[in-house]
């Protein structure tokens, strides 16, 4: 869709829209390097919206957009998740969702099984599934934002023994992920989930999580090889779009016994680079993106989506999967703590796999988070330092 929408723009311009794909893992880097100096090689770059923008340096590279006419017609928290400092910088037309552990309801009604409440029952379920013939999980452990799914898991936990944690951690004054105890324990769970084999199988998902990568889940999860998956809601209806004809619901991933729905924030922004010599042309495509017409397009052809940027479009809603997990959840699901925390390790997928064949502990895993944030606020200080110093 986003390809069909790009073709009429140019059509109606004769602006063209060239894209550049690139590897999921290596994606910051190159766009670090795409952005660094001035730079212009790109014109538009995508990128998570929310807090994580600032621990980027997104507004440094960022346009300006509070002007443009389409900003009025924003959802109030898409208006704040792609503001910083009072300057809208980002274009969304992504969505906020809610994640957890979707599960084929079908299935667990054949087999009597139920949702679990808490950790302990959420590993004998696996066991009871595992010995049905039934792979629990699908599982990709080889790609970043896949990976990273089950450490902001652990957000509302992190909130509950400390509501201040992320303004303590971005402040960089001696208090560190290693501090919480809440996050030595859920990386302890995770490894029991993901590091639990019979001889180098694992026991609870597909192959070692290296060799599945996500593409593959849907096929896997429609013919009954695996039974669940930590997903976002508006997965069940892309399984339905894809012809399976089981039901599908989603509760909460019960990491320390969590029963509380994980947000997205917003997910996805396109941003216009303020060093482009195109930056009109840029502006006159998010204008034509943000069209009633072209809204109610991209919408209605995107199955991934349960909720709406813009005020007023018609071609969005929620699915059952979205409605069960808000029932599920005991409180207002909070934003995952990767999108609001400074310099959390872009590269966490390897330890997330050095988890599951041995080769990290928790507690390596820990030190190296946080030893990779503080030379990050430490270097964040010594600017400081320098401009004031200037000034």
């Amino acid at each position: 869709m986003d390809r069909q929408l790009f073709r009429e723009f140019q059509e109606e311009t004769g602006i063209e829209v060239k894209v550049l794909l690139a590897p999921d893992n290596g994606y910051e880097t190159l766009l670090g390097t795409c952005l660094s100096g001035g730079n212009e090689s790109i014109d538009i770059f995508m990128a998570v919206a929310g807090s994580w923008a600032v621990s980027a340096e997104l507004p440094d590279v960022a346009l300006d957009l509070s002007d443009e006419p389409w900003v009025s017609n924003l959802e109030d928290w898409v208006r704040k998740a792609n503001s910083v400092d009072g300057k809208v910088i980002g274009f969304s037309t992504w969505s906020i969702d809610y994640e957890g552990i979707l599960y084929n309801r079908t299935l667990f009604e054949e087999y009597g099984l139920e949702v679990p409440q808490t950790w302990d029952d959420f590993i004998k379920l696996c066991e009871q599934l595992h010995h049905l013939g039934v792979t629990p999980l699908y599982e990709s452990i080889n790609t970043v934002w896949h990976s990273k799914s089950w450490i902001y898991g652990l957000t509302p936990a992190l909130y509950q023994e400390d509501p201040d944690f992320l303004k303590k951690l971005n402040e960089g004054k001696g208090y560190q992920l290693g501090d919480m105890k809440a996050f030595r324990k859920g990386l302890k769970q995770l490894q029991e989930l993901f590091g639990t084999r019979d001889g180098s199988v694992p026991r609870y998902y597909m192959t070692d999580g290296l060799e599945d990568d996500f593409s593959g889940s849907y096929d896997a999860l429609i013919h009954r090889q695996a039974a669940m998956m930590f997903t976002y809601s508006a997965y069940a209806k892309e399984l339905k779009e894809r012809g399976s004809e089981d039901e599908w619901g989603m509760f909460p991933v019960p990491l320390l016994d969590n029963q509380m729905a994980v947000s997205n924030g917003g997910g996805v922004s396109k941003y216009i680079n303020r060093h482009s010599s195109h930056q009109e042309e840029c502006k006159a495509f998010f204008r034509f993106l943000s069209r009633k017409e072209n809204l109610e397009t991209y919408y209605a052809a995107r199955a991934d989506l349960v909720t709406a940027t813009f005020q007023g479009v018609e071609q969005v809603h929620p699915v059952e999967a979205t409605e069960e997990i808000l029932e599920r959840s005991k409180g207002q699901p909070p934003v995952m703590f990767l999108n609001d925390i400074k310099y959390f390790p872009p590269d966490i997928y390897l330890y997330i796999q050095g988890l599951a064949d041995g080769e990290y502990t928790v507690d390596q895993m820990v030190e190296y988070c946080d030893s990779y944030r503080g030379k990050m606020l430490e270097g964040e200080t010594k600017d400081t330092d320098k401009e004031e110093n200037g000034k």
